[in-house]
């Protein structure tokens, strides 16, 4: 994928972003150098920080040009810091409800391959506990001259808990559950 995605994003800016002739159909996120974090913040108690050890996801080019992603968390990897309690709480039947609803999943509405250098917001829909509903992510501008490999691509985001039925602890828990993602992408598979 590296030299396939260099080659893109090379064609990208000297085409000036136009619909290339075999852009690559799919790039696979490298799930040992990519990262997905949670935030929970705590009404009296702090925050509850927690990574996913897994990450999976597809960088993929569509026919009319545009990009789409796609990604995918394993909700039972999800390690948390903290006391045992928030722990057992944020995985419970009442909030992620893992053991019911182990994927998390991110799918972009499709989106101009120029976005990868500029950054900017990045919708899509998000499904969490069985739920999909729209949501908005913030993509940064890449840190170097040509997005992909070599360079982190970081996006994150803010989603409202109620929209995906996370209504218990209201007392205890804020609104607001943020995702933090570093992306990179893999070399694809050879056939």
């Amino acid at each position: 994928m590296k030299g396939a995605l260099r080659a893109w994003c090379l064609a990208v800016t000297l085409g000036g972003g136009a619909a290339l002739a075999g852009p690559p159909r799919l790039a696979a996120l490298d799930p040992e150098a990519s990262e997905a974090r949670i935030l929970v913040e705590m009404r009296l108690a702090g925050e509850v920080r927690g990574r996913f050890e897994r990450i999976e996801g597809e960088l993929v080019a569509l026919p009319d040009g545009r990009w789409q992603v796609r990604v995918r968390l394993d909700a039972r990897r999800l390690v948390l810091d903290g006391p045992d309690w928030r722990v057992r709480m944020t995985r419970s039947e009442k909030f992620l409800d893992v053991e019911n609803h182990p994927d998390i999943r991110f799918t972009s509405s499709p989106f101009d391959g120029a976005l990868l250098g500029t950054g900017g917001r990045l919708d899509g829909a998000l499904r969490l506990r069985g739920r999909e509903r729209p949501v908005s992510f913030a993509l940064d501008p890449a840190a170097c001259p040509a997005p992909g490999p070599g360079c982190t691509l970081h996006v994150s985001g803010q989603i409202s808990r109620r929209e995906f039925g996370m209504e218990a602890y209201r007392l205890w828990v804020q609104d607001g559950v943020a995702f933090d993602f570093l992306v990179h992408l893999r070399e694809p598979d050879t056939p």
